[in-house]
């Protein structure tokens, strides 16, 4: 890579201190209560200024600034709140060469699933291919997506200025090539960011507070220029890219001592101190993650039972899924018998097979479905299907997963699975296989599943 100003390799020592020693990690949520709205210290909204990154920040200029769903970009929390626009004098140029991103094919890609790469033509104003980018994720076209977010990185249509801009679609290419089955590609180009805990990465502002009723004072601060979930990722990116994955658990830890910093400053009303502490949890959990893909089964375990239960009904899912991914049955059983909303979930009978117990797991899922599960339906009809599997009846896991099929689903556990039980049952497999990817890619979708999918999804 080439040379960058000396600035954007210096450390920010002052921004990732530690506090002084405590009995509490940082991935633990902090116990402060929220101020009640009605405290006459709680901060009110007209307190904080909210001003935008800059006054020509693009055409993604706005609160929310890139709205692409399902790979919407999370509202980060120091952008909304504060006046950043000392980050338009920043110089991104090093994250516009054409040389950091892969060239992508659809040599992987079955021929049903194939469409042409989409390429600016000369004079095509950003606003018009943002749009087709827009449309491209919508649609869940993540690889022609991946495809234009670089094109876009690498066009003269980019300011290197434009701070805002460059990152989200950063943030858009990185999380597209995971998604589509290209995490390698990913983990290198994430490696042109650098040290995202460089003095560089890092501006200082001002921001109006309301200290005494009719007086008004500014305080200054220093913030980070890159939204908090393209820092995340970074963080489990290039940890793989340097092939070293303890990079990954001090980078969660460094983001955890800056979300608990945060979280603890006055100036934040009950919204914002709840963001940070959602936060914290999600931190601890992919804390976990990382530990599990170590293969260091023992700190996983011990890192989930020290984590606690959050409120959040996600985090503590995410909570049981890990514990029944690195086997301790225990803890999963411990959070579910702390919420009835997960008790009468997925999530028991998911615990029935985790232990081997298909049969009972079968009972549950048939009573599961007799309720109403809503958009989970798709995911327990399935995992009915392979307990029947396993319990020998295959006619009736075939049946089950050729419903969803016929229900216009889709996605790649599905398709996989269906595909398993060809080759199990079926004299001709692959013309099966390649009749269930033409009746896939004849679907309708709006963007919940990748449509760019690869042979391996379909075993062909």
């Amino acid at each position: 890579m080439a040379s960058s100003p000396t600035s954007k390799h210096q450390r920010n020592v002052s921004k990732s201190s530690r506090p002084r020693a405590s009995t509490k990690g940082p991935l633990d949520i902090p116990e402060d209560e929220l101020v009640p709205s009605d405290s006459p210290h709680s901060p009110q909204k007209s307190q904080i200024q909210r001003p935008r990154l800059s006054n020509d920040a693009g055409p993604l200029a706005s609160s929310d600034p890139l709205d692409l769903h399902p790979l919407k970009v999370e509202l980060d929390i120091i952008l909304a709140t504060h006046d950043l626009s000392a980050a338009a004098t920043k110089d991104l140029s090093f994250l516009l060469r054409p040389e950091i991103y892969y060239p992508l094919s659809q040599l992987e890609v079955p021929p049903m699933f194939r469409s042409s790469f989409y390429n600016p033509s000369i004079g095509e104003s950003i606003n018009a291919s943002m749009d087709v980018l827009r449309n491209q994720l919508e649609q869940g076209h993540f690889l022609l997506a991946a495809h234009l977010s670089a094109k876009l990185l690498t066009s003269p249509l980019i300011k290197s200025s434009d701070v805002q801009l460059i990152f989200n679609l950063l943030y858009t290419r990185l999380a597209c090539l995971e998604l589509t089955g290209h995490g390698s590609f990913a983990a290198q180009e994430s490696k042109a960011l650098e040290d995202l805990n460089s003095a560089f990465y890092y501006v200082d502002a001002d921001f109006e507070v309301d200290s005494d009723p009719g007086q008004h004072g500014r305080a200054r601060r220093s913030f980070h220029i890159v939204p908090w979930p393209l820092r995340v990722l970074a963080v489990r990116l290039q940890s793989i890219a340097f092939g070293d994955p303890r990079r990954s658990i001090t980078g969660l830890y460094e983001l955890g001592f800056e979300a608990r910093r945060e979280f603890m400053q006055p100036t934040l009303d009950n919204t914002e101190k709840q963001v940070w502490k959602d936060r914290l949890a999600d931190l601890g959990i992919r804390a976990v993650s990382a530990l599990v893909e170590m293969g260091d089964l023992d700190a996983a375990r011990r890192s989930l039972r020290n984590l606690g239960n959050s409120e959040n009904i996600s985090n503590q899912a995410r909570a049981v899924l890990l514990a029944l991914r690195v086997g301790d049955l225990t803890s999963a059983r411990e959070t579910l018998k702390g919420s009835s909303v997960l008790q009468d979930g997925i999530l028991t009978p998911l615990t029935s097979m985790a232990e081997g117990s298909y049969d009972d797991a079968t009972v549950k899922w048939k009573a599961l479905l007799k309720g109403p599960i809503g958009p989970m339906k798709p995911i327990a009809v399935q995992n009915l299907a392979v307990c029947l599997l396993y319990t020998g009846q295959l006619n009736e896991s075939r049946s089950l997963l050729e419903s969803l099929i016929n229900e216009n689903h889709s996605f790649q556990s599905l398709t996989f699975n269906l595909a398993t039980i060809y080759e199990l049952c079926c004299d001709n497999p692959r013309s099966r296989k390649l009749r269930l990817g033409e009746m896939v890619s004849q679907q309708t979708h709006a963007g919940e599943v990748n449509l760019d999918r690869s042979n391996a999804d379909f075993k062909l």
